[in-house]
């Protein structure tokens, strides 16, 4: 039986009604019940297994992770990193930080998909590093300054108490192809030792290439993989 989850923050942020649906195997039979239960959303968003939905695919999310943060850094204790920079906000800063965020969503499903017309994309991703600054959404931010700039960073959250998350990461389309994010990323596995935490996950897109080896060459493997299609009831907002 297919079941869809309203869900109250992104309908309220988007200013449209939105639910969730997750539509496996067995429920792939069920899709015309699915059609009419979606029509008093405006947008589903439909997670799936599933590989040949009949409905438009926006994202293949991968999540990867590194379930031996101890291990992975007494074998890597000679990696190349530097001290651990965290973010102090400030005026001039916050510009650059911002300017990275947005960079960071190039593959984003909110960014390609065409249905999103009112720059909600850049609204999604600006609430986003903002509640990460304020402690909200992330414990810390790890970042690389270089040239009196921000030109790297990556957020640091709390999963649960074993397990860390990397929820946003960017490195400057000028200041790419130096070994930025990979410094990154090993510097805030090493914070989230430093909290406590046995292990650490993040999450990309599949055709995010670079991403996609960084993490790999990072200690991180593959742990799950995620069709994520939308659903419009209409064709745009």
């Amino acid at each position: 039986m297919i079941f869809i989850e309203k869900l109250d923050w992104d309908s309220q942020f988007f200013k449209l009604k939105i639910g969730r649906c997750t539509i496996n195997q067995n429920d792939k039979y069920c899709l015309n019940q699915f059609r009419y239960i979606s029509q008093e959303y405006d947008l589903v968003y439909i997670f799936s297994q599933l590989n040949n939905l009949d409905f438009k695919l926006m994202d293949k999310k991968v999540v990867y992770i590194n379930e031996d943060i101890s291990g992975f850094l007494s074998i890597n204790k000679d990696a190349n990193v530097n001290k651990i920079e965290y973010y102090q906000h400030n005026r001039k800063n916050y510009d650059d930080i911002l300017d990275l965020t947005l960079q960071s969503g190039e593959y984003s499903r909110f960014n390609i998909d065409e249905n999103f017309r009112n720059n909600e994309y850049s609204k999604l991703y600006k609430e986003w590093i903002d509640n990460s600054i304020n402690k909200k959404l992330a414990q810390e931010i790890i970042v690389k300054y270089l040239d009196n700039k921000v030109v790297g960073f990556a957020t640091l959250s709390k999963k649960d108490d074993q397990l860390a998350d990397i929820s946003l990461v960017a490195v400057d389309k000028n200041y790419r192809g130096k070994g930025i994010a990979k410094e990154i990323i090993l510097n805030t596995i090493i914070e989230a030792k430093k909290r406590g935490f046995n292990k650490i996950q993040v999450v990309t897109q599949v055709d995010n290439l670079p991403a996609n080896g960084l993490y790999l060459a990072t200690g991180f493997k593959e742990k799950s993989l995620t069709n994520i299609y939308h659903h419009w009831n209409h064709d745009t907002i």
